[in-house]
């Protein structure tokens, strides 16, 4: 069975390497080949084909119920069901809605994510809503080592995303009926523990325990969780399901002893059996349904069928027989990073832990079996986030002990306690609250810690999947060449120093940040970045989601120079973020940055040499004072390979005083995200560029880059490239070599999931 599992959740993964998914008559050859292996006595080879048939099939599915981005931003009148409990923030309110037979008519997905801005009431699961909305189609930002949110969406089942507008106006239709009992339950307790805790700021995390929902904790807290590896303790994980099935275990089993003593000793194995089951299966969905917890409730659901056969069965079985009813539901579950980290954590703990024989044996053995599980874990956290926890293994086994024994079982009690004993339960709820403030800031102090998080450059496939097949080999398999092999491949992934442009070349990295302007310049010693992405309404900064990683990826861990070049939001509003997550030996930027965020000053004429490469700022002028569009810094770039111009907002009266200055390029930053009001003629020919890069946002209402700005760049002689096309864009500039060719993430790595 467990090579089976192997082989079919292997095949379900190779489909998400694809460019473009096989069309119906190559899957058609596809399947008589498995056939072939079958009749053959090739039975993996069989598992393997049915996995990516399988895969295929529901991918094809999965985009045949996309929102077309040809009709992005369409306005429409539209009907549904709330179908989750929404997530409410300040100003705006976010929600799921399973559309209505009428709505779909009309090409709507069936299912879709929503966020409401300002909203009059908070709709509940359940609830039939007449709405106007702009639909968006499911797309997202494109940068190395960053967050696919355009898979993330597609694992979610949403075909499209948008927003409440004003006309019509919303308006409830229905409410909730009994489908809908269990994400109304959800909601309900919810809302409870935010009015028992709301003087605390642990109202997110209580929530997240008892009914998975994380959408209320603090960003920074979140943060901590990750940096501490203590992520999977805050939301209902196959910890938080193992606990409850076997306390409802031992309370079945006591409950038999007190009352029922021998009279039903004949048919007691399969009721306890069964009333288990349902109890979990229960408390799975009134978690939300995660993946851990479906893998949770999965296994438990075999062990008692296994346990009512009177069948046994090794647990690596059990384990593989889970994975395998996992992705044959859904095979996206492939692409979570949740279902590797539980899978592979579950393995190393059954292979090396042994309760038996003592306490200290059993201390002993559960300290093998932790260490194990950081080991084998390490690829996965490497691939899927970029980082690895270095203190979590400290961290958890403080925490681990803390939360299994004290904060789950009360979360538990609470949350049982609510229909019987409501005023017992906010009791708790509120006393929850105050012991978790206490816990909060030595946790955000370790997650500050320099040591907290190791991050490595991003490492290659092969380089992943070889170092967890041989971690997990070595716990498996005994034997010192094993581990050996092992110990180089784990060296090699997180010890591996980074590529570096020569000495005389740079690296030229426009990131994909939406509207807005991130640009990223590497030396062979020194890092530049140039402004620092936008915020977005309610808070959030698109650094976190695109630049910080991305830096990451490449191993980076200080800023030698970051230059923001004026105030505006959509390119100072991850300044923040950046100076929170590295080192930022100097800050400069515009007249605003100046006095708003102790930066020096950008002056026309300053300049400087990295490792044979020349900066020179060009403008503002020290004379002038201009603030704004105008007053934003612009940067030249010269190696022995060609120049780049970095210009950010300059309008007329900027463009004018440039041309002053030598401008002659071969890669310029196309100003103001190709706005009309900036790229003036007289730029345009100074400028001569070869390669024209534009950062705009995908869809932006304001039609950037506006075709009359392209076509003059066009004209000039430029190949003009766009971000929202091509997500981040790279060019290496070399001696000898000269302007590389320019590489769009999109391309570099296409994937059938992405927009077209």
């Amino acid at each position: 069975m467990l090579v089976a599992a192997i082989a079919f959740v292997a095949g379900a993964g190779l489909v998400f390497g694809l460019a473009e998914l096989p069309s119906w008559p190559v899957l058609a050859g596809v399947a008589l080949a498995g056939a072939g292996a079958l009749a053959a006595g090739q039975r993996a080879v069989g598992w393997l084909v049915a996995g990516f048939l399988l895969a295929s099939i529901h991918g094809q599915l999965a985009l045949a119920d996309d929102w077309p981005c040809w009709r992005d931003r369409e306005q429409l009148e539209i009907k549904g069901q709330v179908s989750s409990p929404a997530e409410v923030r300040p100003g705006r309110v976010d929600f799921d809605l399973t559309t209505a037979a009428d709505t779909r008519a009309l090409g709507v997905p069936s299912r879709l994510r929503l966020s409401w801005y300002e909203p009059r009431s908070v709709p509940r699961p359940g609830e039939t809503w007449r709405l106007g909305v702009r639909l968006r189609c499911r797309s997202g930002l494109a940068n190395p080592g960053a967050f696919d949110r355009e898979l993330d969406l597609l694992r979610k089942g949403y075909g499209a995303t948008g927003y409440v507008s004003g006309q019509p106006l919303p308006t409830r239709l229905a409410a909730g009926g009994f489908a809908a009992t269990i994400d109304a339950a959800r909601a309900w307790i919810a809302g409870r523990i935010a009015e028992a805790a709301a003087q605390t700021g642990s109202t997110g995390v209580l929530q997240g325990l008892a009914v998975g929902l994380r959408g209320n904790i603090a960003p920074e807290l979140n943060d901590a969780f990750i940096a501490t590896g203590t992520v999977h303790l805050i939301a209902i994980s196959g910890m938080h399901v193992t606990a409850f099935a076997l306390t409802s275990l031992l309370l079945l089993r006591w409950t038999y002893r007190a009352v029922a003593g021998a009279r039903l000793s004949a048919a007691w194995p399969a009721c306890q059996a069964l009333t288990v089951l349902c109890m979990t299966v229960g408390y799975g969905l009134l978690a939300g349904a995660s993946l851990p917890t479906v893998r949770t409730v999965a296994m438990v659901g075999i062990a008692v069928g296994l346990r009512w056969a009177r069948r046994n069965a090794a647990t690596a079985d059990i384990l593989g027989l889970a994975a395998m009813l996992l992705v044959a539901a859904d095979p996206l579950a492939v692409t979570s990073a949740g279902f590797w980290l539980s899978f592979a954590a579950v393995a190393a703990l059954l292979a090396l832990s042994d309760l038996r024989g003592g306490l200290w044996r059993a201390i002993g053995s559960f300290a093998r079996a932790q260490a194990a599980v950081t080991v084998v874990l390490t690829p996965v956290l490497v691939g899927s986030f970029g980082a690895v926890p270095v203190l979590g293994p400290l961290v958890n086994a403080l925490a681990i002990p803390l939360f299994s024994f004290a904060i789950l079982p009360a979360t538990l009690a609470a949350t049982a306690l609510l229909p019987l004993a409501p005023g017992i339960a906010d009791w708790l709820w509120a006393a929850l609250g105050t012991a978790l403030d206490r816990c909060w800031p030595a946790l955000l102090a370790v997650a500050d810690s320099p040591w907290a998080v190791f991050s490595p450059p991003a490492a290659p496939a092969w380089l992943l999947a070889s170092s967890l097949l041989a971690a997990l080999a070595t716990i498996i398999v005994p034997g010192r060449g094993l581990k050996l092999v092992a110990g180089v491949l784990l060296a090699s992934l997180l010890l591996r120093p980074p590529p570096v442009p020569v000495p005389g070349a740079y690296e030229l990295t426009v990131l994909d940040v939406g509207h807005g302007l991130a640009v990223v310049v590497r030396t062979a010693s020194r890092v530049l970045v140039f402004d620092t992405g936008p915020n977005w309404r309610g808070g959030a900064a698109a650094a976190r989601v695109t630049l910080v990683p991305f830096l990451r990826s490449l191993g980076i861990r200080r800023i030698d120079l970051l230059m923001v070049s004026h105030g505006d939001a959509d390119h100072a509003g991850g300044l923040a973020e950046l100076r929170r997550a590295f080192t930022v030996s100097e800050l400069r930027g515009g007249i605003e940055m100046a006095e708003s965020a102790g930066a020096g000053r950008c002056r026309a004429g300053d300049a400087w040499h990295w490792d044979g490469v020349r900066f020179t700022v060009i403008h503002p002028s020290p004379e002038h004072r201009l603030r704004g569009n105008d007053g934003s810094c612009a940067l030249r770039v010269d190696g022995a390979g060609g120049a780049a111009l970095l210009l950010a907002d300059p309008e007329s009266r900027a463009e004018a005083a440039m041309l002053e200055r030598p401008l002659a390029a071969e890669i310029v930053l196309v100003p103001h995200h190709g706005s009309a009001s900036s790229s003036s003629p007289a730029l345009v020919a100074a400028v001569g560029a070869r390669l024209a890069l534009v950062s705009a946002g995908y869809g932006n209402r304001w039609g950037f880059p506006r075709p009359e700005v392209v076509e003059r760049w066009q004209r000039a002689g430029a190949s003009v490239l766009t971000t929202a096309d091509g997500g981040a864009i790279s060019v290496e500039i070399a001696p000898g070599a000269g302007v590389g060719p320019a590489r769009p993430w999109r391309l570099e790595r296409p994937r059938w999931w992405q927009r077209q």
